[in-house]
């Protein structure tokens, strides 16, 4: 019994001296420790090592006397060996306070006191072309062109409106300078006019702004100014400039189109042109107006004769059965058929080119040469309305592509100022220098738990 008291009174000791223990890994193991390892237990730097520099676990605080009633062991209690954090820390909760708290202050007060009101215009247009008349076999490739040529011209006209050339031309139509360096416009938003030009497009990229919905076609339009008033004429010219150029688009394109057609037109005219003169030059120089009608003439009469003389020749034949060959009858009908034969190779002559070796009259050349210019007059007269065909065909094609821009919601004056958003943008810089500030804490708190 006494020896159970002691025991007893020992363990109350062991209670009261509170050694630090720690158990090994590998066997369970209890390990006294140094009492001199406390402080730094308690800070949380407490880094074990076991016999060698083998790794001991620190798994728990716990008296080896102290048992329970029924003879079990007291559970462990984890020692906590956290590195303290940035933000429990003065440096941390100053950091914060300089680099989120204070710039978001700056800029709630800038919004709230300095920032000056800016009124907003919107406009809303599309490019659009005239519906072109389709069966329904090429409906579905003709609204695909349509569409991707429509999207291709607005895009055309957007990055026109953020371009340096509109810019320039707005400046000397309205004086843009003067109107973002109203005295009223706050140091922030407001444009020093004596900066070159790409600061003043970079400038206007703030204050002219386009969406574009690619679905519907639709692009709108935002202009932000210090006037009501000075928001609206510059929609107004934004939208006027952009209007000349889809006009000056569609003109260059329907030339693109024309201008071939147009040039075979020309050709063919002054092949037209030449075929017809040199039939003209050539009844000058022949005295001739068709040699065609000329020859169909001649034939006429050769024909003829050769009538005549088969006539005569019939007679003859009928007055020598009866009558001899000296009866004058019959030689009167004789000297005829010889003058009516003679007369038929004259005729003959005129019409052949050659015949017996000696060059008889050009009415067949004159016919052949005649022929060939009525062949090449034909050729240019078929190539003359083929050509106007395909210059009409090209005309209603381009006609068809013509682009105009249609703008469904105007440029009003606005009555209430809209920006410069002081609320929005108050909240955007709390969070960009929050991230910037939770970054640098994880970057401290681990250069920290490197070195410790």
């Amino acid at each position: 019994m006494s020896e159970t008291r002691s025991s007893r009174s020992n363990g109350r000791k062991g209670r009261r001296s509170r050694s630090l223990v720690a158990y090994d890994g590998e066997d369970d193991r209890v390990v006294a420790l140094d009492p001199d390892m406390r402080a730094d237990r308690s800070r949380g730097e407490l880094q074990p090592q076991g016999d060698g520099g083998r790794n001991v676990d620190l798994r728990a605080e716990a008296d080896p006397y102290d048992r329970s009633a029924d003879g079990e062991a007291p559970a462990r209690r984890p020692i906590s060996t956290a590195l303290p954090r940035l933000a429990d820390s003065a440096f941390g909760i100053t950091s914060f306070v300089v680099a989120v708290i204070l710039p978001t202050l700056l800029t709630a007060l800038f919004y709230m006191f300095l920032a000056t009101s800016q009124y907003s215009t919107v406009s809303q247009f599309a490019v659009r072309g005239p519906a072109g008349a389709a069966g329904p076999a090429d409906m579905l490739g003709l609204f695909a062109t349509t569409a991707s040529s429509e999207t291709a011209d607005t895009y055309i006209i957007i990055s026109y409106i953020h371009s340096r050339d509109l810019i320039e031309e707005l400046d000397k139509r309205i004086n843009l300078r003067e109107i973002y360096d109203r005295p009223e416009a706050d140091f922030y938003y407001r444009f020093d006019p004596t900066k070159p030009i790409e600061d003043f497009v970079d400038y206007m990229k703030t204050m002219i702004s386009t969406e574009f919905d690619t679905f519907s076609g639709v692009v709108t339009l935002t202009v932000r100014a210090f006037r009501p008033e000075d928001a609206q004429l510059v929609a107004e010219n934004v939208l006027a400039a952009s209007e000349r150029l889809v006009n000056t688009l569609s003109a260059r394109a329907r030339d693109d189109s024309l201008r071939e057609a147009r040039a075979e037109v020309a050709k063919s005219e002054q092949r037209l042109r030449l075929s017809r003169a040199m039939i003209a030059t050539f009844r000058g120089s022949e005295s001739e107006i068709d040699p065609a009608a000329a020859a169909a003439a001649q034939q006429g009469v050769i024909t003829q004769l050769e009538g005549q003389a088969t006539s005569i020749g019939a007679q003859l034949n009928a007055l020598r059965q009866t009558m001899s060959g000296s009866a004058p009858p019959v030689v009167q009908l004789e000297s005829q058929l010889a003058a009516v034969r003679q007369q038929a190779d004259v005729e003959r002559q005129k019409v052949a080119l050659e015949r017996g070796g000696t060059t008889g009259s050009a009415l067949t050349a004159r016919l052949t040469r005649y022929e060939e210019l009525l062949t090449e007059r034909e050729f240019a007269e078929r190539a003359y309305v083929s050509s106007l065909a395909s210059l009409e065909g090209a005309r209603l094609e381009s006609d068809r592509k013509q682009r105009y821009l249609a703008v469904f919601v105007s440029p009003r004056s606005a009555e209430e100022a809209l920006y410069p958003q002081g609320l929005r943008w108050t909240a955007v810089i709390f969070g960009i220098f929050l991230i910037a500030w939770g970054i640098f804490s994880i970057i401290i708190a681990g250069v920290r738990d490197h070195f410790v």
